[in-house]
């Protein structure tokens, strides 16, 4: 199974509505995606198969393995991981 990442993109605030899915990149190595969230895991999750609400820090730093521009003042985002069949 591939896991396959991506960013949900959520209108502001706590009652907002799901807008879409913005793709990242292949590139993007999951020992760098660890070492940005290993300090809010309860467990450690060294896969990176949850998911991760990004501040404003985080967004900058995974904006080059996205190829839309991230606007943290009007939009939330999550990273998020799926597993998809390998193909045969």
């Amino acid at each position: 199974m591939k896991i396959v990442r991506a960013i949900e993109v959520w209108e502001k605030g706590l009652d907002g509505a799901f807008v879409g899915h913005l793709p990242v990149a292949d590139t993007l190595a999951t020992a760098f995606l660890y070492r940005l969230f290993k300090d809010e895991q309860d467990r450690p999750d060294p896969d990176m198969k949850l998911s991760y609400m990004l501040d404003a820090e985080r967004i900058a730093q995974l904006q080059p393995y996205v190829a839309q521009q991230l606007d943290p003042a009007h939009y939330d985002y999550i990273l998020t991981a799926y597993g998809v069949a390998d193909p045969q």
